[in-house]
């Protein structure tokens, strides 16, 4: 059935719930209104004419809200509470391995596939179908090499390509593990140590000095006055410079300056989205604010792989999780990279191959001419003779004894350097950060020669190509010598 038509009252809360201004008649005068974001329980139309409501803070024009117009719902959590725990959000565990039996695509055949975007590949493999093809049916054509010299080299190339990627994935499958099994200390609702996958939304998290956040979380107090806090959000967006975090001052104060600290209330937010910027949420805590919703904003949102610093523990309740933490909604699938040496190489095939089919072609023509001449057939009388013109025969014979104008030691060379690259890459001890007590990790082997062919370096900062430390190199007081600090 067709909805009812909307009352005059139910259009103006709709105009209104899209951020539109609109004026309130009050008797002689009018009150311009204007609300951002929408107001809790504004009733909106679908295109399917069904009436529907969102809560405070939706966008009728997210791509969250739907694609057919209806509004998407802000999402509401008790605060460090064991019933339906988990009930809101994703698993914390996050995935970064290329190859998943989950999405349709196995290590097997998928990396063997991949590799067919080298044209070398796909060439040899047209050159060993034509010489099984000659051996199973010679009436065909003729081949002067037997198929398994080709397809045998193929294939050692592709399945030692194919076991380095997997290898290569392993280790990506290995440092998932290690992050998704880092400790926390939370309250969900006891206070205990939980891994990274097992934080769910509405858990109260305790990070202390230099620790990284397993979640996107709201802070709720810290250590320093007022519940303030820094984030070091170097592994996110490449800035050093630390970001003032602030807690809702009502919340500080009512838990104090203690990781103890207990409330009870409920959170919400808005729909997970990939914006870091912009954050839109509320807390509503029993006995505080005389029970009414805070707003909260990005100024109290900290984000999944940010480090708290300069504070001795900071206090904060989980809002997303996992796949749905704007970090992750802004990370891509691991590709499939190629390095620019493999590029050329694919360019310069395809140019190899114009001088080898015109050799080919030139040596079927002189091959076709030469047996029409022939005065002495008899000598080839016992000669099978093909069901294909003598033309077409003799350029698929020729095309095959010339593939190897086209190296295919070539890739064999390049992926036995790339491996030995990676090796010494990782075991050198100039690149070995001992603060850290890290080496180099040379994640894809395929780049390996790219870091021979940088040119130029763009940056907008010098904090970019530097630590950005400031150290202290001078002091001066008062009736003493300066000293310089080393």
């Amino acid at each position: 059935k067709r909805a009812p038509p909307l009352t005059s009252a139910e259009k103006w809360w709709t105009t209104l719930a899209r951020g539109e201004p609109r004026c309130l008649p009050l008797g002689a005068g009018s009150l311009l209104v204007q609300v951002s974001p929408a107001p809790p329980r504004a009733p909106v139309v679908s295109s399917g004419g069904m009436r529907r409501f969102f809560r405070r803070g939706s966008d009728p024009g997210s791509p969250y809200g739907g694609a057919h117009g209806t509004a998407a719902r802000w999402r509401s959590v008790a605060i460090c509470k064991a019933d339906g725990r988990g009930s809101v959000g994703t698993d914390n565990s996050i995935s970064t391995v290329k190859y998943k039996l989950s999405e349709f695509k196995p290590w097997f055949p998928w990396s063997i596939l991949e590799q067919f975007r080298r044209t070398a590949n796909v060439y040899y493999l047209v050159v060993s179908a034509l010489m099984l093809t000659a051996e199973q049916r010679p009436d065909l054509w003729v081949t002067p090499y037997e198929s398994w010299t080709t397809a045998g080299v193929l294939l050692f190339v592709m399945i030692i390509t194919s076991i380095k990627e997997g290898v290569e994935d392993v280790k990506r499958y290995n440092s998932d593990m290690r992050e998704n099994n880092n400790p926390v200390l939370a309250r969900a609702p006891d206070k205990k140590t939980l891994r990274w996958k097992e934080v769910a939304v509405g858990d109260i998290i305790i990070v202390r000095d230099r620790e990284p956040l397993p979640a996107d979380a709201v802070l709720l107090t810290s250590s320093a006055a007022n519940g303030v806090a820094y984030v070091d959000t170097a592994n996110i967006d490449g800035e050093t410079n630390l970001k003032l975090k602030e807690a809702p001052l009502e919340v500080a104060k009512a838990m104090g300056a203690s990781e103890d600290g207990a409330i009870a209330g409920f959170v919400s937010a808005e729909p997970p989205n990939r914006d870091v910027h912009t954050f839109n949420g509320s807390l509503k805590v029993q006995g505080v604010a005389g029970g009414q919703e805070i707003g909260v904003d990005i100024a109290q949102l900290l984000l999944r792989g940010s480090v708290v610093r300069n504070v001795s523990f900071a206090v904060a309740v989980v809002v997303y999780t996992g796949k749905e933490t704007k970090v992750a909604l802004n990370s891509q699938a691991t590709p499939s990279k190629m390095s620019l040496v493999e590029k050329t190489i694919n360019k310069s095939l395809v140019a190899i191959m114009v001088p080898y089919l015109a050799f080919t072609t030139v040596s079927a023509l002189v091959s076709w001419a030469w047996a029409s001449d022939l005065a002495l057939p008899y000598l080839l009388a016992d000669a099978q003779a093909t069901i294909l013109p003598v033309f077409v025969s003799q350029w698929m014979t020729f095309f095959i004894l010339y593939c190897f104008l086209i190296p295919i030691s070539l890739y064999v060379t390049i992926e036995l350097v790339n491996l030995m690259q990676a090796y010494f890459i990782t075991q050198d001890g100039k690149m070995f950060h001992a603060e850290s007590n890290q080496p180099a990790i040379a994640r894809s082997s395929n780049l390996c020669q790219e870091l021979g062919q940088i040119q130029y370096v763009f940056s907008d900062k010098t904090g970019t190509l530097t630590s950005n430390e400031m150290v202290l190199r001078y002091l001066g007081l008062p009736g003493a010598a300066g000293t310089v600090a080393e």
